[in-house]
């Protein structure tokens, strides 16, 4: 079984929700030493090193397990990593920066088997079944197809969305059949399958 940990943005905002979140990434593996893979392909990579190092940060500070923390910056790095981590993330950021990554994933399914998948806002949607974005008034006329790694539908921002009943009809006249989840920011869902 896999767990997947799905969170709905505004992951560095200081609330408990936020901490019980970055307390997952260690507290649902039954080890004492953690292997951790960051994954932050929908972000600028310029970027990548600091918003690693702050993860890192975040995670170590709600666990007294030993954790090994691994910047993910290839297919290649993630397929090899997840032979022997037990927990991957992938962070929110750019639908645009993340979707050449998406068609590359088909042993994800697999490779996750036993282990802990997180993700915030568009690491969320990722492995979704399809999900509309958020925030921009330009997209709000498309679905866009996730993985399917769960079966659920996924808004994210939820508690700042605009675009409520649009967004839920588009995603039922899409996949009607398909429940969605409505993730609100700082807060997540868990979900085993």
């Amino acid at each position: 079984m896999t767990t997947y940990v799905l969170h709905g943005g505004q992951t560095k905002i200081k609330s408990e929700d936020n901490e019980q979140f970055y307390g997952h990434f260690t507290d649902l593996v039954l080890k004492d030493r953690v292997k951790i893979l960051l994954c932050y392909w929908a972000r600028e990579k310029d970027n990548w090193v600091e918003l690693f190092e702050k993860d890192k940060l975040f995670i170590k500070a709600q666990t007294k397990k030993k954790v090994d923390v691994i910047l993910i910056d290839t297919i290649e790095s993630l397929r090899n990593g997840l032979k022997d981590a037990d927990v991957l993330y992938v962070s929110g950021g750019e639908e645009n920066l993340l979707r050449p990554y998406m068609s590359q994933l088909g042993f994800l399914k697999d490779a996750l088997k036993d282990k802990v998948y997180l993700g915030s806002s568009m690491g969320a949607f990722m492995v979704s079944t399809y999900y509309v974005l958020s925030f921009t008034s330009q997209d709000v006329g498309k679905v866009y197809s996730g993985l399917g790694l769960i079966p659920y539908n996924s808004l994210c921002h939820w508690n700042v969305e605009k675009y409520k009943n649009k967004k839920i009809a588009m995603l039922k006249e899409k996949n009607s059949q398909t429940p969605i989840l409505l993730i609100e920011e700082q807060r997540f869902e868990k979900i085993i399958i």
